[in-house]
């Protein structure tokens, strides 16, 4: 009887080790877009905040995105949403390749490099 206590206890352990790791996954790509990002001309800016809203500001590429919007992350790809809650249309692809650099892709293969500020 003992023995199954112990298993019971060491899977218990081990479940909440990896919620955690997974959980602190997501926070940290999350966090890795909070501050300002300005694009390599200086026209455009991002300014992702901790409540999940950007703000826009200036030319960015292709995209029309001034304004206040909400964001969301999963799965490699990032979201925009107007406040109100309809759908702005944008998802793109993103990486960040140093920390201070950060790579939005459309679907279309054209790219925004950004540099945080």
């Amino acid at each position: 009887m003992k023995k199954q206590k112990k298993f019971v206890l060491v899977v218990g352990i081990i479940l909440v080790i990896l919620t955690t790791i997974t959980l602190s996954g997501c926070l940290d790509e999350k966090s890795k877009f909070i501050g300002t990002w300005r694009t390599s001309g200086g026209d455009g800016t991002m300014a992702f905040n901790n409540d999940n809203k950007v703000t826009v500001t200036g030319q960015l590429g292709d995209l029309s995105l001034s304004g206040t919007h909400t964001w969301a992350v999963a799965d490699g790809k990032i979201t925009f949403t107007s406040e109100s809650g309809g759908s702005v249309g944008i998802t793109l692809d993103y990486r960040f390749p140093t920390d201070n650099q950060l790579i939005l892709t459309g679907s279309s293969g054209g790219a925004i490099t950004l540099t945080k500020t």
